[in-house]
């Protein structure tokens, strides 16, 4: 309520001092501060409860003054309603365009955008509110006034323009003044002379001007002081240049000095003064207005540009430390950055400094197959990009110039955005001997593996093994057993040389364990030997491990979690002996069941390892793309081949590939009928 009243009271003292400018014989003011007064009191209390009191309150101020200095109660009252009409238009357009104003409640001023809304909105106020006071003059004297009309729209204009952007940047410096917030006006910075010459010297020019000269055309010269203070003060400063203009041209128009003297009627001379007043004003706001925006503008691109160089400097610093080696290079395959690493790697010590744009691919000449043989240029991994392909982690030989050995590099590459001119990064890392590391431990893994065959009358073994990465999480493994043979293939979760570590201890543990015919106990010791290890891996293997009885063709086998282990009859058909439990680590304590399958001469049984179940498409039902390969298989070997064949065909290897075959040989005669076998099998 306090600020309600702060404004009702200056609402009426701008009221009061407006009366005392009024035209004989028409109760018009030649001057209305109070227009801008009221504007800027509805604004500073947007969005407050009650609104209608402000509009009440704002009618009676009016009504009041009006009446009080010598106007009839319906000239007061219908001029009151047309003061009500200007502000409430005024401001509810203001409220549609200048909504950072408006909801700043009179302490953010004007931008350059939103002042064309401003001056839309006081020229909507003022003109939807003449026909109002068109006709208080009509009941106050008798007769309709164009005069005065121009004169209510150019006066109350001009007062809006002038207070309201007045009272806008007084409630912007109070604003920073409590919250330390930087308003508009603070980007430009002018030499104080020049402040004070367009604060003093312009009403001094003015009242040279106006005393001198007569003629209405010879006054706008004076707008190039307005020009002046637009293009080089803060729109602050600009805002007090205009009022201090608006004062002085009314003031002297009003003694009857200047060249608006020379118009018929006074109110056609106050008017027209008033509308010069306006267009000064509009026109030095909107230059300064403009002229910050466009500061503002350098400052932040300048802001801006500074912030991308460090950026860039960091950027650059950070890639030129990386122990990866960096190659990019522009959507037509010139060079662009090649940091110290990607250097060292590519050229040795020919070439220590940095790349240099547009350089040629003649770094890339020493690239080499992993044989040894040449790179043809489509396979240099950067065109392999361009061309749309998925390169990830490709070896070649690299041997720079001058070197004596050739060194194992992988190659990554990533497609740069079209939107910022395309291109491709690559990513280079030595793994020379990170790839003998691995080969040492895939040859250690190789002597891990059965060396040879067992030699079992009447049938035919083969065994292939395929890691992924050079070492792997699979394995397989035979042994005879008087008077059989016992089979086993494993794959431990995950890949590499974690895998491989795990993969070895469960052999190990299995042989250590090994009950003979007895498959299922196997395994369950096993996992019970392995269950610290497991938990604390946090792995769990797969198992198949089977008893073969040559003479009779028997085969008792016990699955944990494996379920990839087939009987291929000699007719073609075949059937799926399933998982009999959870794999060795997962649910320890679980009994282990073992099942009984016979193979007839011809037959041919075969285990292999997830990773061919992936490679043919993940489900068992892919695995029927098998069957003609493995039904034209005259032996043990062809049926493993035609598997890893297949698995490979498929694409780029993503997990190990492991595959066990035995077949008994045709025309050997069978034992009497064993008990029959488990239902579990298909």
């Amino acid at each position: 309520m306090a600020l309600l009243a702060a404004f009702a009271a200056a609402y009426v003292v701008a009221a009061v001092l407006g009366r005392l400018t009024v035209l004989p014989d028409s109760s018009v003011s030649l001057v209305w501060p109070a227009a801008g007064v009221g504007v800027l009191w509805l604004l500073t209390r947007a969005r407050r409860p009650w609104p209608w009191l402000d509009v009440v309150v704002l009618f009676g101020a009016t009504g009041a003054v009006v009446a009080a200095t010598g106007a009839s109660l319906e000239r007061a009252a219908v001029g009151a309603f047309a003061t009500v009409v200007e502000t409430v238009v005024t401001c509810a357009v203001m409220a549609r365009g200048c909504r950072r104003v408006w909801a700043g409640r009179g302490t953010r001023a004007l931008s350059h955008g939103e002042l064309w809304w401003f001056l839309a909105a006081v020229a909507a106020g003022v003109v939807t509110s003449a026909p109002v006071t068109g006709l208080a003059v009509w009941l106050d004297s008798g007769f309709w006034s164009w005069e005065v009309l121009l004169l209510w729209c150019a006066r109350n204009g001009e007062a809006v323009l002038v207070v309201c952007t007045m009272g806008l940047v007084v409630g912007a410096w109070l604003r920073r003044a409590r919250t330390g917030l930087p308003i508009p006006g603070q980007v430009r910075r002018a030499r104080p002379a020049e402040w004070v010459s367009v604060l003093v010297l312009t009403p001094a020019v003015y009242a040279a001007w106006f005393a001198t000269l007569g003629e209405v055309a010879l006054v706008f010269p004076l707008i190039v002081l307005t020009v002046w203070a637009g293009m080089r003060l803060p729109s602050p400063v600009v805002i007090v240049h205009s009022t201090v203009v608006s004062v002085v041209v009314l003031a002297l128009t009003a003694h009857g000095v200047g060249p608006f003297v020379t118009l018929q009627s006074p109110t056609s001379q106050v008017a027209v003064a008033q509308l010069y007043v306006g267009l000064a004003c509009v026109l030095g706001l909107a230059l300064a207005l403009a002229a910050e925006d466009r500061d503002r503008l350098v400052r932040d691109l300048a802001a801006t540009r500074d912030e991308a160089q460090a950026q860039a400097t960091l950027l650059t610093t950070i890639v030129d430390t990386m122990a990866e080696g960096v190659r990019v290079v522009d959507a037509a395959g010139r060079l662009v950055v090649r940091n110290p690493a990607a250097t060292r790697l590519l050229l040795g010590g020919a070439a220590a400094g940095p790349a240099v744009d547009g350089e040629d691919g003649d770094d890339l000449a020493g690239l080499r197959r992993l044989d040894g043989s040449d790179l043809p240029p489509e396979e240099v991994p950067y065109r392999r990009a361009l061309a749309g392909e998925l390169v990830r982690e490709t070896d070649l030989l690299v041997r720079p110039p001058g070197a004596s050995a050739s060194r194992i590099v992988t190659f990554t590459t990533a497609r740069l955005p079209a939107a910022r001119g395309g291109g491709v990064v690559t990513v280079m890392r030595d793994v020379t001997a990170e790839r003998q590391e691995l080969s040492r431990a895939a040859a250690m893994q190789a002597s891990l593996l059965p060396a040879r065959a067992p030699v079992v009358p009447g049938y035919e073994l083969a065994a292939r093994f395929v890691p992924a990465r050079s070492v792997g999480g699979d394995f397989y493994d035979w042994q005879a057993d008087e008077p059989g043979l016992v089979l086993t293939l494993a794959d431990v979760m995950g890949k590499g040389p974690a895998a491989a570590i795990l993969a070895a201890s469960t052999r190990a543990t299995l042989q250590a364990h090994a009950q003979g015919a007895d498959v299922a106990a196997t395994l369950a010791a096993t996992e019970d030997a392995m269950a610290d290890d497991l938990a604390n891996a946090a792995a769990f293997v797969t198992a198949f491990r089977a008893h073969l009885d040559p003479s009779s063709g028997l085969v008792t086998y016990a699955d944990a979690g494996h379920g990839l282990s087939f009987l291929v009859r000699a007719d073609g058909s075949h059937e799926h002996l399933r998982a009999l439990g959870p794999p060795l680590g997962v649910g320890f304590g679980a009994p282990r069941e073992a099942a009984t399958v016979r193979m007839a001469p011809g037959d041919v049984l075969l285990v292999f390892s997830d990773g061919v179940l992936d490679a043919a498409g993940g489900s068992l039902l892919d695995l029927r793309r098998h069957e003609p390969a493995l039904r034209r298989a005259g032996s043990a070997r062809e049926a493993a081949d035609a598997v890893v064949a297949l698995a490979a065909a498929a694409g780029p290897q993503e997990d190990d590939l492991t595959v066990l075959a035995v077949r008994r040989e045709p025309g050997r005669g069978m034992a009497p009928p064993s008990p029959p076998t488990d239902p579990t099998k298909e």
